[in-house]
This record gives C-alpha cells, structure tokens and sequence, in this order.
C-alpha cells in the first residue's frame, strides 16, 4: 500500500464516540480530507519547507523520473506523486525507483501500468465516464481519482454526478480547489466521496489556511448503509385471538 492509499484510508475513518463516564482527555483533531500541493519542476525547487509543513502529499508534474531524488530531499517525508508526461510501464518503475510514492495517470497511458507494484497510482478521469467504464473501474488496483475542479454554481446535480463518480467506481475521488473554499464547500464534497484536494503550487502560501478550515470540519458520520440498526422486540404486546369453541348439537 501506498502512503498516499493509507492517508486515505485513515482519513475515511468514522471515530466512534468516547464510552463510560470518565474524563475524556483531548485528543488531536486528524484530517478528515487530506490537503494535496500541486508543483511544477521549478515551484519543487522552492516551496519544500512550506509543502513538508502542511501538505499530506505533494504532486510534481513536468519532471523526469531520474530528476525526482533532489526534490523529495527538499520535500522530506512527504508522499510525492509524479505527472509523467510519457507514462509508459518503464516511466511508472523508474519513478518507484527514484522514490515516487505514486503516479498520475491518464487515460490514455498504457495499459501495462496497472500491472506495476509497489507504486500508487492516480487516474485522471474525464468528465464523459460512463457508468459501465466508472464499474470496471472498481477492479483496478488504484489508489484514487483524479477529478476535474468543481465548476460554478456547485449544484444538487454536480453533486449527485460527484456520487456517482465515487459510488461506481469504488475509489476515493482527489479535487483541485481554489484556496478560498470554505467549510461547508469542503464538507459536502467529503460526503460525495471526495478524499482529499488539491491546491496549485502558485497558492502553496495558503496550503496552511486551507489545512486549518479542513480540521474544523465536523466529523465524519457514519454513511446510511453503513449504519446497523438495532432489532428490538415491540413493548406491544398482541393479545392473543381466542378460538371459538365449536357448537355440536
């Protein structure tokens, strides 16, 4: 597993409660979206400190696979994710080799890719998928999918197409936003299937604002068909129907 795959897992979690009654100690707020930075080659170069401070995991686009290493020096223990413009199966391993956490992928990459291991992988999915393709997707070993940004007015619809993104293919959906986004945004696209978003590295000085609004969320409740309803019996009780003796003459 990927470290970005269990970022996302963790992050998913629904926490249950505190039981008893006994003083409950504080505990940390964890993220319940993860919070991604988008860099270019050259933004790579001078954002590592800001990225490693706030980012759960950081994706480099335009680079080489052999050029990775002295970017995720300057990134530390961070997941890095690499845009290969040639993503071929050679491309994929070469970027495990040089340290990539995961690749992104589109869908016109070849399809040896999928067979690589010990790599993540990312597929950005266009906005036409059908819901055969977005079903045949769920048995693809992918780590999440990469979305097109939320357009404006974020309706009930674009919300419902958000739902079957996620519901059909059964894999976490990754969302560039904007750095103004608020709350409530980010909290409906959570219960849509969204796991994490992503902000452009031209933003990365308001990748710590952004990570605060994300832990203030509310916590995660438990899905509809998650939730198992207890069977208790009626307090009522039904009087029993007495049979009428039959007559004999």
């Amino acid at each position: 597993m990927s470290k970005l795959a269990d970022k996302i897992r963790r992050a998913g979690k629904v926490e249950a409660g505190p039981i008893g009654f006994g003083v409950v100690a504080e505990r940390r707020p964890s993220p319940t979206l993860l919070c991604l930075l988008r860099l270019d080659k050259d933004q790579a170069k001078k954002v590592g400190d800001t990225a490693d401070a706030a980012a759960d995991a950081v994706i480099i686009t335009g680079l080489e696979a052999g050029k990775l290493g002295d970017a995720l020096q300057k990134l530390g223990d961070v997941p890095v994710g690499l845009r290969a413009e040639d993503a071929q199966r050679a491309t994929v391993a070469a970027a495990r080799e040089a340290g990539a956490d995961f690749v992104l992928l589109d869908e016109e990459s070849s399809a040896e890719v999928v067979l690589e291991e010990k790599v993540g992988l990312v597929l950005r999915l266009g906005a036409q998928a059908g819901d055969t393709e977005l079903r045949a997707l769920s048995g693809l070993a992918l780590d999440a999918l990469e979305i097109a940004p939320i357009g404006e007015p974020f309706t009930v619809r674009r919300l419902m197409e958000l739902r079957r993104l996620s519901l059909l293919s059964q894999t976490p959906l990754l969302v560039e936003v904007t750095p103004e986004i608020g709350p409530y945004r980010l909290e409906a696209l959570r219960g849509a299937g969204v796991a994490g978003v992503i902000l452009d590295g031209k933003s990365a000085d308001k990748l710590s604002a952004l990570r605060q609004v994300i832990l203030s969320l509310p916590a995660r409740g438990q899905r509809r068909e998650e939730r198992v309803d207890a069977l208790l019996p009626s307090h009522t009780a039904v009087p029993a129907v007495e049979e009428e003796e039959p007559e004999f003459e």
